[in-house]
């Protein structure tokens, strides 16, 4: 699996501390050490042992799902140039953790905007060349077949509903 699925999978907490992850047909290795992974924090209960370290969408589903309630706390595992040289906080309450997360995830939209103004004349001068309008065409046609297929597993579907809705009247 790459690593950019395994990414969206550890940010939906499904992806634990103790699991052994492979990446490209590489070696198994344990999650945590996967840098590209991001499993920076650790969130300590009130009640329990700690859990991590983890990903900033795991605590934010821990949230979310009431596992948590927001007066947790959540650290960072400490070392990463990813996020010591953002903040002198290390610790903080889960619903101080959101909402750090939150100013960041818009610091980053805002810094990768470009005004209108900034935007240079002519943003794509490949598009007037063979190849981008064959691979185009190709992505279009792979777009319509997808269509298609779900237009398909629809009807499948709606027929599959009304015979269930009629055996049951």
């Amino acid at each position: 699996m790459d690593l950019d699925h395994l990414k969206a999978l550890a940010n939906q907490s499904l992806i634990a501390p103790e699991d052994l992850i492979q990446i490209d047909e590489g070696p198994w290795t344990k999650a945590p050490e996967v840098a590209g992974l991001e499993m920076l924090w650790w969130v300590e209960p009130l009640d329990g042992p700690r859990y991590g370290p983890t990903t900033a969408g795991t605590v934010a589903e821990f949230l979310q799902s009431g596992q948590l309630g927001g007066s947790e706390l959540v650290s960072h595992v400490g070392g990463s140039e990813l996020v010591s040289h953002v903040r002198s906080k290390e610790t903080y309450t889960v619903n101080e953790f959101i909402e750090e997360m939150r100013r960041r995830r818009a610091a980053r939209l805002k810094s990768r905007t470009i005004k209108l103004e900034e935007a240079p004349e002519n943003t794509a001068p490949f598009a007037n060349s063979p190849a981008f309008d064959s691979a185009l065409r190709l992505r279009i046609k792979q777009l319509e077949t997808d269509l298609a297929k779900a237009r398909e597993q629809l009807d499948v579907q709606a027929h599959e509903l009304a015979r269930l809705r009629a055996s049951l009247s």
